[in-house]
Parts: C-alpha cells; structure tokens; sequence
C-alpha cells in the first residue's frame, strides 16, 4: 500500500485500490480529489473503495488520457459529480475516449508500439468533457488541496504532474517505479521534451515522487537519471 498518513502539511496522499495504474486519493480538511482513473474494468474495487472509506470525490485530476489512467473519468463524473480536469492537448482524446499511443523507449517497447497501433480499438473507453481544461497550470486551491497542476508533455502531449504541499509529486507516466534503478517510462512521444519535463519536475523541490505505476521514488533517484540522460550520446 502506498500511503503518506501525512504530508506534514496537512494533507494525506493513500493509493486508492490496487488497480491497473496507480489511482491515487488527496485528502485535506475533510475535501479529497482523485489523481488518476484506472481502466474500465477497475470500476467495481473503485466504488467499493470509495465506499469504504467514505470517499466523495470532488474532482478528478488526469495525469493523461490513456485508457489506463482516463477509463473511469466519466464514471466518476456522472456518479459523484466530480469536476474532471486534464491538459488541454488531451482534452480532446478524453471526449472522444480515444488513447493518444506514444512510441517506445526501449527496443522491446517500440516493438510493442508497432503491435498496438493495430489494434487501437481496443484502447478506447467512455467519452468524458471535462469540466477544467488548463494550459501550463491549474491551482488546486479551489478544491480545498493546497497543490497545483503542471503541463510536463513527453510521455504523451498533454502529460501533467500533481504538486501537493510542495513536498510530493504525482507524476503520472512521467516517471515509473516498476523496476528499480530505472525511473525513465518505456513508453514516451518525445524523449527529449520529457526530459525538459524531468527539469520541471525536479524543479518543483518535492522529495517524494508517485508515479503512475509501481513504487514512490525520491529525489536523488530522478536527479542521478537525469544526469545519465544527459550525458549519454544525444542527451
């Protein structure tokens, strides 16, 4: 289980339920946002997690329109009447329900890029209009969570990242925490606009980052990864 009981500022960060991506609950003085939607079959362990920890959501942030981050985004819309809000070059994936397919970073994953563009339906899930489509940054404040979004494109165009308490970031598929030692996604758009995004991300001075899927990771973890990036030939 992924939990911060507490930011040291207030605020509570628990992954919601085991899921196909991370889904993860930001609660302060009573008020909580979900970051991230899981796939459409998550639905059920969702409700019964909202359920039981008596969870109504007052808004969704989506780190971006894949189907394994956006597919409950309308759900949790129509059923709690949460304000949905997502990066404005993914605003219109997300009404279509469509999966913006990045390209792989990796051999492995470029071959399963190839294979995925074949069978695209496959990543489609419910058409949801979000009710906040922003730009480089949308204040949290509104909600009650003292955080704010940023646009950090390169894993897909519309790629955003959570800042809660300027302590911990929710970076979506930004950063993985699958494999240890390697944080870099093996799916990315843009190798080098990521990387402008990994500066942004570093930049914000959080210690904890929480990424889309797999374990948190800390600071040094990202800036030694960055500086091997860099270094290496094209970097």
């Amino acid at each position: 289980m992924i939990e911060i009981a507490d930011t040291g500022k207030g605020t509570s960060i628990v992954r919601l339920t085991p899921a196909r991506c991370n889904i993860f609950a930001v609660t302060r003085n009573g008020r909580t946002i979900i970051i991230d939607t899981g796939i459409s079959f998550d639905r059920a362990r969702i409700e019964h997690a909202l359920e039981r920890k008596a969870i109504v959501p007052e808004a969704v942030v989506l780190t971006h329109t894949h189907f394994d981050h956006a597919g409950n985004a309308a759900w949790l819309q129509a059923e709690y009447g949460a304000e949905v809000v997502v990066q404005e070059a993914e605003s219109e994936y997300l009404a279509a329900g469509d999966t913006p397919i990045p390209e792989g970073t990796r051999a492995v994953t470029r071959g399963l890029v190839s294979l995925g563009k074949k069978v695209t339906p496959m990543f489609r899930y419910d058409p949801c209009q979000a009710d906040h489509v922003f730009g480089e940054t949308f204040d949290l404040n509104r909600f009650g969570i003292n955080g704010y979004i940023i646009h950090t494109p390169g894993h897909s165009p519309g790629g955003a990242t959570v800042v809660i308490d300027g302590v911990v970031a929710l970076a979506g598929d930004s950063i993985i925490g699958t494999t240890p030692g390697k944080p870099f996604p093996p799916f990315a758009d843009d190798v080098d606009l990521l990387l402008k995004s990994w500066r942004k991300i570093i930049d914000t001075g959080c210690e904890t980052f929480l990424p889309g899927h797999g374990k948190p990771l800390i600071i040094n973890e990202l800036k030694e990864e960055f500086a091997k990036r860099l270094l290496a030939p094209g970097g």
